[in-house]
């Protein structure tokens, strides 16, 4: 009897592969430990026991007893199934073409928003909407309480506006986002002898030019020297001329953190630049501290970085807790930046006017400050940090950690 295909056993052909295939080639294939277009660690299969008691169990009875009973038949509290679901689904095969295909019909219908990523006119930008005021208060507050304890040394914040705030204009009104020049001015309002940095008003209008990145929640190279340049008057000294740096395009192929979101290849890539004095640079010693881990480089540019997708990193390095560029600027003037990651850009502006900067990243330091640096070496302490990551991480309350 000759096979005629008809559609309900087209059907049943398409579901025997979901059902069957799909989870079983899951389950078989190899594990990656990692996405890289996503960026992220992925989930691991949830152990079904007490590892410590398992190692320890001589009888069959304290191996029973090294079972997590309640993580497998409890669904009340997070469970097996919970993270087993997890774990299935960043392993699924063909992931990413699920995730592309599935982002791609939901623009199809409409959206313009995917996982807190908005697109429109050829690039991706992350959404601020809610945030609780309360602990954004607390970190005003550690700001100023620091700012009191070292009352002797000059301090600024810049709170720098994400593209949003910039393309707003572009999306629609009914998208839902919070105004960030209003929170800006409402967090540089409640500072207390601490400067305010007005790195918007200089990004303002600049939306024609390349100053953040289409696929990534950094600003370029070319926006963190309009940043530079709104510092120089309140830290003393005068901007170098646009005109005066030769740019040199490291990469022209930055898929970013939104990207990473989205998995949207409609976007065009973004380009790495780095901008060098006409007239020669600096002479710099970068040193990386990571726990017990020192790493050195004659650079501010860790060129390596550039191989993977994090390629933002090549400006100074991934986010450690404590960063020293020391130059051959003879002036011995020094800056203490505490920071998040849109301070690694800006850097390399700021270089060609002091003989030592620090940067310190709060989120992976639980202990004074002092303990790696000290800090009334310092001429000047400058804040940087982004309206998303200001908003949403707390982490400057360990600021009374310091003495």
């Amino acid at each position: 009897m000759k096979f005629k295909m008809t559609p309900d056993k087209l059907m049943i052909a398409l579901f025997a592969i979901v059902l069957l295939v799909i989870p079983t080639t899951t389950l078989l294939l190899p594990k990656s430990e990692r996405s890289e277009n996503e960026n992220r660690t992925l989930a691991k299969f949830p152990s079904l026991v007490n590892q410590v008691k398992l190692d320890k169990a001589q009888t069959l009875e304290e191996v029973i007893q090294a079972v997590k009973w309640d993580y497998i038949i409890d669904r009340k509290n997070p469970s097996f199934m919970d993270d087993f679901e997890t774990y299935f689904a960043d392993h699924l095969a063909g992931r990413e073409i699920w995730v592309k295909t599935s982002n791609k019909m939901s623009a199809a219908m409409g959206r313009d928003e995917i996982n807190g990523v908005y697109t429109v006119d050829g690039m991706m930008i992350e959404t601020f909407r809610d945030y609780d005021k309360n602990e954004v208060q607390k970190s005003i507050d550690a700001i100023n309480a620091f700012a009191e304890r070292y009352s002797d040394i000059p301090m600024y914040f810049l709170l720098a506006p994400t593209a949003q705030e910039i393309y707003k204009p572009r999306m629609t009104s009914y998208s839902g986002v919070t105004s960030e020049k209003l929170f800006i001015e409402e967090c540089a309002a409640k500072l207390k002898n601490v400067g305010y940095i007005d790195a918007l008003g200089y990004l303002s209008g600049k939306s024609g030019d390349y100053i953040y990145y289409r696929t990534d929640h950094h600003w370029t190279s070319l926006g963190a020297y309009y940043a530079y340049c709104a510092c120089a008057w309140q830290l003393g000294f005068n901007p170098i001329g646009l005109n005066e740096f030769n740019i040199e395009t490291a990469s022209s192929s930055f898929y970013g953190t939104l990207y990473s979101k989205t998995l949207d290849d409609s976007i065009a890539p973004d380009s790495i630049e780095y901008y060098h004095l006409a007239n020669g640079e600096p002479k710099v010693t970068l040193t990386r501290i990571n726990g017990d881990k020192i790493e050195t480089c004659d650079s501010l540019y860790v060129r390596e970085y550039l191989k993977t997708k994090d390629k933002y990193s090549s400006f100074t390095g991934e986010n450690v807790p404590i960063v020293t560029i020391d130059t051959d600027v003879d002036n011995d003037k020094q800056l203490l930046i505490i920071k998040d990651s849109y301070a690694h850009s800006l850097v390399p502006f700021l270089s060609k006017h002091y003989s030592r900067i620090t940067m310190v990243d709060m989120r992976y330091i639980n202990t004074d400050l002092n303990h790696f640096i000290t800090v009334r070496d310092y001429d000047r302490i400058l804040f940087v940090h982004n309206v998303i990551t200001f908003s949403e991480e707390s982490y400057l309350k360990k600021l009374a950690l310091t003495a």
